[in-house]
C-alpha cells in the first residue's frame, strides 16, 4: 500500500545484491502488504523477455492433467452400469505474458535502465513478459477505474492487481476477484511466514496472497519540529499548522483517529466515527494540514515541507536511508495499523496461468530478497530478514562497510520485532453501508 523512494544512490550495491540473491533460490515460481506504497503519479515499463513458450507448457510442478482449473468445473454425463471416471480438466495454458498493476515505487528499479531485475530474472526463468504497470496511487482512486468493467464483466486489462488488506476485503465482498487455486501456489503455501496466513480479510487467503506489509504510523523531522514526537495528536499541534500531513486514505487516517481515541478500529461504532471526524474537522478548517496526501507525502518529507506526517514505514525506512537522514518513523503511543498489500487476480484476466507462476516466484528468497533490499518493506516470505543480515555481514567483510550497514538497518526496520507489534492494531471490516457511511464523514473533514 505504500511505496519508497526512488532517487536511491547505490544502485549498483542493489544489482550486486541481486546477483547474489540469485544463488538462494527456494524452488521456482512470489508475492503478498501495502501502502500500502503509494504515490503521486503512476508509470509503466514492461520487462522484456527472451523467449516465449509453447502455449501447450502448464505451469511447474502442474502435472498435464490436473484436478481443477480456476474458474471451470468438470462434469460427466452419466449412464447405466461402470464407465471410467471422467477426464480431468485441464491446467490453464502459459500465454507468455502477464499485466501486474501495482503501487509506483514498489519493485527494485536498475535506475541506469529503468528496468526491473527481478522481474528480467522471472522472463529468463519461464519466458513470460511482464508489462508492470504502476497505476495505483491511491486505493479508491484506483478501483474506481476498474469497477465498471468489473461490474459490467469485461477484462481491466490487468492480470494482477495489488490492492490493499481493506480493498481485497470489498473485492471479495463484491465478487470481483477469483479464488485461487493453491495447487499453483507452492512456493507461497512453502514459505509464507505465519503471521501473513489467514488474515482478517481474507480467511484462509482463498482469494489473495500478501506482497508486503508495514505498519501505519507517524513520520516527522526532529530538526523541524524541535522535539520528539510520541503521539497522534502531535499532528493536531498549532505549532506544526500548514507542516502536517494526513492520508487521503480514509481507512488509514479515520482509523488512526480512532485509535487515538483510545477505541481499536475493529471495535469502532458509528458514534466513535463521528468523534473521530468532530476531532479532525475543527483541525482541518483552520489550515492544519497542508494536505491529504497518497504517496506525493514522500516527497514533501525529504524536502522539508512537511515537518511531520502520517506515514507508511516502508517509505520512511527508504527516506531515512538514501534521501533525508533527519526524517524519522514512530508508531505513536496509541497504537499503529497493521496494513498488508495483497496480490489478486481479478474477474476477466486473461493470462491466468503466467498469473500463478508471477505471483508464485515472489515467494522465493531468489525473488523476495533483492525486492526487500530495495524496497524496504515487511517482506511475507520466511527467511528473507535473515539473507539480509547474512549479505550485510559478507559486504562488511569485503569492506563495504556502508552497504552493510543500510542493510543492517533494512533488517531492524524493516522487520517490526513483538513489541512493535504488540502495538498495532487491524482495520475494521467495514459492510457497504459503514463504508458509505465512513466516507462521508471524512469527506467533511477533507473539505474542510
Amino acid at each position: 500500500m505504500h511505496n519508497p523512494s526512488n532517487d536511491y544512490a547505490h544502485t549498483l550495491k542493489r544489482l550486486a545484491a541481486v546477483g547474489s540473491a540469485l544463488v538462494f533460490v527456494v524452488s521456482c515460481g512470489i508475492a503478498g502488504q501495502s501502502p500500502s506504497p503509494r504515490a503521486s503519479s503512476a508509470a509503466s515499463q514492461p520487462a522484456q523477455a527472451t523467449s516465449a513458450p509453447s502455449a501447450s507448457v502448464r505451469p511447474t510442478g502442474s502435472p498435464a492433467t490436473a484436478t481443477s482449473t480456476p474458474g471451470a468445473t468438470a462434469s460427466a454425463t452419466p449412464t447405466e452400469g461402470p464407465t471410467d471416471p471422467p477426464p480431468a480438466t485441464p491446467q490453464p495454458t502459459l500465454a507468455g505474458e502477464v499485466v501486474f498493476g501495482n503501487w509506483p515505487l514498489y519493485i527494485d528499479i536498475d535506475e541506469e535502465t529503468g528496468d526491473y531485475p527481478t522481474l528480467e530474472a522471472f522472463t529468463e526463468q519461464t519466458g513470460i513478459q511482464v508489462s508492470y504497470q504502476e497505476d495505483i496511487g491511491d486505493n479508491s482512486d484506483f478501483f474506481g477505474r476498474i469497477q465498471p468493467d468489473l461490474a459490467a464483466g469485461n477484462p481491466t486489462g490487468y492480470d494482477i492487481i495489488a490492492p490493499s488488506d481493506w480493498m481485497i476485503a470489498r473485492l471479495i465482498r463484491l465478487g470481483y476477484v477469483q479464488p485461487l487455486d493453491k495447487s499453483l501456489l507452492p512456493n507461497f503455501e512453502a514459505n509464507a511466514q505465519d503471521l501473513f496466513l489467514d488474515p482478517w480479510y481474507d480467511p484462509g487467503n482463498t482469494y489473495s496472497i500478501p506482497w508486503q506489509g508495514g505498519i501505519v504510523g507517524i513520520a516527522y523531522n526532529p530538526t523541524l519540529t524541535g522535539r520528539e514526537i510520541t503521539s497522534f495528536d502531535d499532528l493536531l499541534d498549532p505549532e506544526f499548522a500548514g507542516r502536517a500531513g494526513l492520508f487521503s486514505e480514509m481507512i488509514d487516517t479515520m482509523s488512526m483517529t480512532i485509535l487515538s481515541l483510545g477505541v481499536k478500529p475493529e471495535d469502532a461504532t458509528m458514534a466513535d466515527v463521528q468523534a473521530a471526524r468532530d476531532k479532525l474537522l475543527g483541525p482541518a478548517q483552520e489550515g492544519q494540514f497542508r494536505d491529504f496526501y497518497d504517496n506525493s507525502y514522500v516527497d514533501a518529507l525529504a524536502t522539508g515541507d512537511l515537518a511531520i506526517s502520517m506515514a507508511w514505514s516502508g517509505d520512511v525506512t527508504n527516506i531515512e536511508l538514501y534521501e533525508n537522514p533527519d526524517v524519522k518513523f514512530v508508531i505513536p503511543d496509541t497504537g499503529g495499523l497493521l496494513f498488508v498489500d495483497n496480490m489478486v487476480i481479478p474477474n476477466g484476466a486473461e493470462h491466468v496461468a503466467d498469473a500463478y507462476k508471477l505471483m508464485d516466484y515472489w515467494y522465493t528468497l531468489e525473488a523476495a530478497v533483492p525486492l526487500s533490499e530495495y524496497i524496504g518493506y515487511y517482506s511475507p516470505v520466511k527467511g528473507v530478514r535473515e539473507q539480509i543480515l547474512l549479505d550485510a555481514r559478507t559486504a562488511r567483510d569485503e569492506g563495504d562497510e556502508e552497504w552493510a550497514t543500510q542493510l543492517e538497518r533494512l533488517a531492524q526496520d524493516s522487520f517490526p520485532d513483538e513489541d512493535a507489534l504488540d502495538n498495532v492494531f487491524n482495520y475494521k471490516i467495514l459492510t457497504e453501508e459503514e463504508e458509505r457511511q465512513w466516507n462521508d464523514l471524512f469527506s467533511e473533514v477533507v473539505s474542510g
